[in-house]
């Protein structure tokens, strides 16, 4: 409970947050009823919280009548008020007119939460001229004034005492009944973002084990398949050279190499993918950017792939409306971004399909977009499909090579660069890959040597390493 209370900043408590105003209001009219004395309650700023209870002619139709009467009140009952805050108790007093007052300060933790102001009573009869005299100070009707002091009830002092201190115990009881409820509100309250927060701990930590799972299943199924095949291409290799001497071991050989050399490239791209995705997870990851004419880039890479295309019997294409743009961008990264969109579009390309690239040049981004028309996503695919080992249902995209990992490495590169990359894709239509990079240029002289940097063929070792999942 203690912790709950330094939670609490007493001083912003209303009396209404912890004690129904409704409430207050028949606890105060019984308590003026039952012993004859007025009283209301006041915040700690002075302004009313209930409404007047049994409050005297006397007060309310001439004191109160007159803006000197009503300052006068004023006054008293905030030097009453002040008073009984600083002694932590009830003060009882005499008010300007001569009455019997009271303030019972209402206090948590001994700090202020209102004060229960009331009286107007005597405990003895005020003497005639002292009467006259208030009358004429207030300019008031002398007659009905003596008349009203008249019917003002004469309580002993012992009485008085006594009534002050019940409603003062009362009043305060019921407060602290309040706050302590107040108190265990907040905790529910807190327990509840706790267990909230507990709970979306656990979430996180079972879909963290869950990620492990499916790493170490996908780890093991992209490791365990090209071993598996080098292991078999290599029995085949032996098999033919120690059964049959007449065969041509060169024809033998380079055709077996050929299966190895492929799945020796998905065993490359496998690791730098795993490794790679790690490091920007840890963030030791960083871009190498230079100033360079990204159109030619996207140009070299695409045609790049164009034979691997063929021999799918797919189209590629490739369209821009700008011939040379200058932008800032990591050669390596921007490659294996349009590398492995190429990939996808053509192992999910069926024969005598095509892919378009494109390249638009916006004011402040450079929009490329590789789109083809294969099998295509699943609409509840879409949002998943940047994340970690996330594969699109085989069932719908056919038994197709890959880890999963790609897309979410083309997210992160694009990101890096300060873009984006979004997807639109209908199953059956086809996808539209969508990457807008940024059109700015770093203040470096360095720059690309787009001559150099070109990639001019499939025979191209990254353009083998980042196409080895297609099987040709």
């Amino acid at each position: 409970m203690k912790n709950i209370q330094q939670n609490i900043d007493i001083d912003s408590i209303e009396i209404g947050d912890i004690v129904d105003i409704n409430l207050l209001q028949r606890f105060q009219d019984s308590f003026a009823a039952s012993t004859n004395m007025a009283s209301i309650t006041v915040d700690r700023n002075g302004r009313p919280v209930t409404k007047p209870s049994c409050y005297t002619n006397f007060c309310e139709n001439f004191i109160h009548s007159t803006e000197k009467g009503d300052n006068e009140c004023a006054i008293s009952h905030k030097c009453g008020g002040v008073t009984a805050v600083k002694m932590g108790k009830p003060y009882i007093y005499t008010c300007h007119a001569g009455l019997i007052d009271f303030a019972a300060p209402v206090l948590i933790n001994g700090k202020q939460i209102c004060t229960i102001l009331g009286g107007q009573i005597l405990n003895h009869k005020i003497e005639k001229p002292n009467l006259m005299q208030k009358a004429k100070e207030l300019n008031i009707d002398e007659k009905g004034f003596l008349k009203a002091a008249e019917e003002i009830k004469v309580i002993d002092d012992k009485s008085i005492k006594s009534a002050v201190n019940l409603l003062f115990m009362i009043a305060n009881f019921i407060s602290k009944i309040g706050y302590e409820e107040l108190q265990l509100k907040q905790m529910s309250k807190r327990l509840k973002r706790e267990i909230a927060e507990k709970d979306a701990l656990l979430k996180q930590a079972n879909e963290y084990n869950a990620l492990k799972t499916r790493l170490f299943s996908t780890i093991s199924h992209e490791l365990k398949t090209p071993i598996n095949i080098i292991y078999s291409a290599i029995q085949l290799l032996e098999n033919t050279y120690i059964c049959d001497e007449k065969v041509n071991m060169k024809d033998s050989f380079f055709k077996y190499s050929k299966v190895m050399k492929q799945n020796c490239y998905r065993l490359i791209r496998l690791i730098n993918n795993y490794i790679d995705i790690n490091k920007i997870g840890l963030g030791f990851y960083s871009l190498d950017k230079k100033n360079g004419n990204i159109v030619s880039t996207i140009e070299d890479i695409t045609m790049s792939v164009v034979e691997y295309a063929k021999l799918k019997g797919i189209k590629v294409v490739f369209d821009t409306d700008v011939e040379e743009k200058i932008i800032a961008y990591d050669f390596e990264k921007i490659e294996r971004i349009m590398l492995n969109l190429l990939s996808n579009a053509i192992k999910f390309t069926d024969l005598g399909g095509s892919i378009k690239v494109s390249i638009h040049d916006g004011e402040k981004f450079l929009t490329i977009s590789v789109k083809d028309n294969g099998t295509g996503i699943p609409e509840d695919m879409l949002k998943k499909i940047f994340d970690v080992f996330i594969q699109v249902d085989g069932s719908v995209r056919r038994n197709v090579e890959g880890s999963g990992i790609g897309l979410s490495l083309v997210k992160s590169f694009v990101e890096m660069h300060g873009g984006r990359i979004t997807v639109k894709s209908k199953v059956g239509v086809g996808s539209k890959f969508l990457v807008e990079l940024p059109a700015k240029i770093v203040d470096e002289d360095s720059c690309y040597d787009n001559d150099k940097e070109k990639l001019m063929d499939m025979d191209n070792e990254e353009v083998k390493i980042q196409l080895s999942d297609i099987y040709l």
